[in-house]
């Protein structure tokens, strides 16, 4: 008759021993860092990120946003933040086809822009333009917006109205984008409109 092996557990502990030895640690690859990128970061420089601007002392990189293309590679970037700074840009279809090459395949954009009925947008000077809730329709396949103008594609997570006081009025009005564009913001005071999107590529 056979004898049963009662080596079960012994043998466990030396697989789970092999599996801790140098050479099977060397086959697992180390995560690599996530890289942030932070256009137009002014004085608000981003801890962690890459922080670009022409005019900032303090920028990581120097660089004329409106000079294409950027000095990144293709796919370089996990995340990139343009808060308050595409409205400063002459040709805002050009600087989100470069946002998209730079940006690797489901990375994270964050866009904050001012809507075309805030006082702010005026008070700078140095703003091209203001914007609506559906601006940024171009870049995506859902777009109803006339015109292939871009060949990028970006799916938009999410979007939504930035406040001026109580938060809560304007978390209502970003669930009733076209009323609010096109009539209530006559009424009441917009600020900027915010964009997560993500950079859909093949």
């Amino acid at each position: 008759m056979t004898q049963q092996s009662d080596n079960a557990p012994a043998m466990e502990k030396i697989r789970e021993n092999d599996s801790k030895t140098p050479c099977a640690m060397a086959k697992k690859r180390p995560e690599q860092p996530r890289r942030i990128l932070n256009l137009g970061c002014g004085r608000k420089k981003m801890a962690g990120a890459i922080n670009v601007d022409f005019f900032a002392e303090e920028a990581d990189v120097r660089h004329d946003l409106d000079t294409f293309p950027y000095p990144f590679n293709d796919g370089e970037f996990d995340e990139i933040h343009a808060w308050n700074v595409i409205e400063h840009l002459k040709d805002t279809i050009s600087a989100m086809n470069e946002i998209h090459r730079i940006a690797k395949k489901d990375a994270l954009v964050h866009i904050r822009v001012p809507h075309f009925r805030s006082a702010c947008l005026y008070e700078d000077i140095t703003h091209q333009r203001g914007f609506a809730w559906r601006s940024f329709d171009i870049f995506t396949k859902s777009s109803e917006i006339y015109g292939e103008y871009s060949k990028i594609n970006f799916t938009i997570i999410e979007r939504r109205y930035s406040p001026y006081l109580i938060q809560i009025v304007y978390k209502i009005l970003s669930k009733f984008p076209k009323i609010t564009d096109n009539l209530i913001s006559k009424y009441i005071p917009m600020a900027s409109i915010e964009f997560t999107m993500k950079a859909t590529k093949e």
